[in-house]
């Protein structure tokens, strides 16, 4: 088995909500299908969210496969409102849940599993480091005020 999956609609559709997923699909107006950019944002945000501190499969339709739940989650809570269904006091405690777990995963730079097939650093942020291009002397250290 592989370290890093893709989400598929049937993947959607398994979670239990193929109610929502049809909906979806009915109102759809012109050529755009709501369900496959619901999934390419989802995987975009944690694609995201892992850059740093991750090297990334080249195939940039897939995530790791421990983040597959939250992808599919946050796909269809972006389906459902688009749809203009109601999310329950759950629901909307969950969708803050998986932003806080996002957010961390941001500012901690968790690890994840290694991909299938890396990309080149091309595609990953470099990390941050800052060169001190003067400096000046200080004017007022503990050698020059003797302990005052």
């Amino acid at each position: 088995m592989s370290n890093w999956t893709t989400i598929t609609i049937d993947d959607l559709k398994a979670t239990g909500h193929g109610s929502i997923i049809d909906a979806a699909q009915t109102e759809a107006v012109g050529s755009t299908d709501p369900i496959a950019e619901s999934i390419a944002d989802a995987i975009s945000r944690i694609r995201g969210a892992i850059t740093v501190g991750n090297t990334l499969d080249r195939d940039t339709t897939k995530i790791p496969r421990s983040l597959k739940s939250l992808a599919e989650r946050i796909a269809l809570f972006a389906l459902m409102e688009r749809i203009q269904f109601a999310l329950s006091e759950d629901q909307r405690d969950t969708k803050r849940n998986d932003q806080s777990y996002l957010n961390r995963i941001i500012d901690s730079k968790i690890r994840f599993e290694q991909p299938d097939n890396p990309a080149g650093s091309a595609e990953m942020q470099q990390g941050m480091s800052v060169g001190i291009i003067t400096e000046t002397p200080r004017q007022a250290s503990r050698h020059t005020l003797k302990g005052l």
